[in-house]
């Protein structure tokens, strides 16, 4: 069973091999963690939208290195399609994306700064987190989930 550590953090501040955040293809400019992680990385995942190399479609990813402005070595940007609309079911297929990619890149500590859905509340969303951590082989060494500055609008 994976361990979940609830963080008063922001995403830029958060520890680990990586950070990972949504971006939604229904939000420009980014906003929430997507935004805060994109500028402290000088731009690159808006420069790669307005270049039209990403769009934000569901299961769409980027890597990014850090360049020394994040406490992570890693920020991992996963797609999350329309975020108007989005119904909790969507939200754990892309919740087990993000968890698979980070774990497939060779994340082992990990570090997570989501938005709430309109229906759920904080621990919520922890339970879906930890029951999708629960479903990979291995588990992260060490996994923390962050919601400051997850809002979305």
């Amino acid at each position: 069973m994976s361990l979940l550590e609830i963080v008063p953090l922001p995403a830029d501040q958060l520890p680990g091999d990586a950070v990972a955040v949504f971006y939604f293809e229904d939000q420009k400019p980014l906003c929430g963690p997507a935004a805060v992680i994109d500028w402290r990385l000088d731009g690159q995942l808006t420069r790669a939208l307005l270049d039209g190399q990403l769009v934000g479609h569901a299961g769409e990813h980027a890597v990014y290195q850090n360049n020394a402005k994040l406490a992570t070595d890693w920020a991992l940007f996963v797609g999350g399609g329309k975020w108007d609309g989005l119904c909790t079911d969507t939200y754990s297929a892309l919740l087990r994306h993000m968890l698979s990619v980070a774990q497939q890149a060779g994340f082992r500590d990990l570090s997570l700064c989501l938005p709430l859905l309109d229906e759920m509340d904080a621990q919520s969303l922890a339970d879906l987190v930890k029951q999708e951590m629960n479903q990979l082989k291995p588990p992260f060494v060490a996994c923390r989930l962050s919601l400051v500055g997850s809002l979305t609008g």
